[in-house]
């Protein structure tokens, strides 16, 4: 499945979870079902859901008009007690955002079992994309040697003092596991579009499956999408983090 690799410092900023439905679950739009509800309360036990105003626009091809109608929609939003971690319900999605993080298991077993009801609620529903994605923000201040020199070479070269920002994206397919990897990373400048004054290092994975998901598939993937996650954090790491975060 996966070999757990677990750091005593990590430099998590947010994990994000989400897989988008093939079609909408129209009964969203206006209540939560209780077989739902009673599942995600048990992770996310702080309940807000806010309405969403839209507007759709109506054409009438036989008068040659059109007419914006305004829309009013639930998001089903879900907040655990210390306000850090959420889920979120819509017809279109299901959408976890954590700041707080420990160790894969724990978010595993919330992200399986609340999507899993959702879908098994809705049978008639796929899912088209499922997505584990990891945003890491190390500060490199005096740790310059915690990354990899293949990859902090090509960066660190064209950073000066007029450096506002300094990204680069590199994308990859796993083919045998129907799964895709892409890789940001580099100086990220909370106080863009001004001069970078600190050295914020992002390594952003974000693994992702597209194509008609079934409510089975879900834990082959999460663990799949987890392991490449974690391969590509280790490549882009050296010893010497390894040997820091212990």
């Amino acid at each position: 499945m996966y070999e757990e690799i677990c750091y005593k410092n990590n430099y998590i900023a947010e994990v994000v979870c989400r897989l988008d439905f093939a079609s909408p679950i129209n009964e969203l739009n206006n209540s939560m079902p209780k077989e739902i509800y009673s599942v995600v309360k048990k992770y996310f036990p702080i309940a807000e859901p806010q309405d969403i105003i839209g507007t759709e626009l109506s054409i009438n091809p036989m008068m040659g008009s059109s007419v914006f109608n305004q829309i009013t929609t639930k998001q089903w939003v879900f907040l655990s007690r210390d306000r850090k971690n959420k889920c979120t319900i819509e017809p279109n999605s299901v959408i976890f955002s954590l700041s707080h993080y420990d160790v894969f298991e724990e978010a595993r077993k919330a992200f399986l079992d609340i999507i899993s009801i959702v879908m098994k609620n809705n049978q008639e529903n796929q899912g088209k994309r499922l997505g584990l994605r990891y945003i890491n923000d190390i500060q490199l201040k005096d740790h310059d040697n915690w990354i990899n020199e293949k990859f902090f070479s090509a960066i660190s070269a064209h950073k000066d003092e007029r450096t506002t920002k300094l990204i680069t994206t590199l994308e990859y397919a796993i083919v045998d596991k129907d799964l895709n990897v892409r890789l940001v990373y580099g100086y990220n400048n909370p106080d863009y579009p001004a001069v970078m004054r600190r050295e914020d290092f992002v390594i952003d994975i974000d693994a992702y499956s597209t194509g008609i998901i079934y409510v089975d598939d879900l834990a082959q993937l999460i663990d799949d999408m987890h392991f490449e996650v974690q391969h590509c954090f280790e490549k882009m790491i050296t010893d010497n983090y390894r040997d820091a975060n212990r």
